[in-house]
């Protein structure tokens, strides 16, 4: 692809959001990962992701052994508790990054919305 890519305020390119399951169920700690996603980029290599996703409540443990996110709020609201147990929130507008190595809590107060971008070195 050679065109810019448009995502609008709510996170959306050309497609709408569709059924999907990234979270992994044995990690899952409670709740029930209820998740809707788009694509918007993905590199040839595919070690470069852009997309979209939206889930409902749960928690879960969270491992990227091999890939840093960089993730912007769109709605909702997330909790992410790092390894030494410090808890950071995040609402609209609010961004993150979750580098390489981390291991953690993931969890989902309010359903969330969120602009992701992966990268997988």
């Amino acid at each position: 692809m050679t065109s810019v890519i448009r995502l609008s305020r709510d996170g959306l390119s050309a497609g709408a959001m569709e059924a999907c399951s990234v979270v992994p169920p044995e990690a899952v700690l409670s709740g029930s990962a209820t998740e809707t996603g788009a694509m918007h980029y993905e590199s040839k290599n595919g070690k470069f992701l852009i997309g979209t996703w939206e889930c409902t409540p749960y928690a879960e443990t969270l491992s990227y052994p091999e890939t840093s996110e960089f993730c912007l709020v769109i709605t909702g609201k997330v909790a992410l508790t790092n390894p030494d147990g410090t808890v950071q929130t995040f609402g609209p507008g609010d961004s993150y990054i979750v580098p390489k190595g981390f291991e953690g809590r993931f969890e989902v107060l309010e359903t969330l919305r969120k602009v992701y971008v992966l990268f997988n070195d």
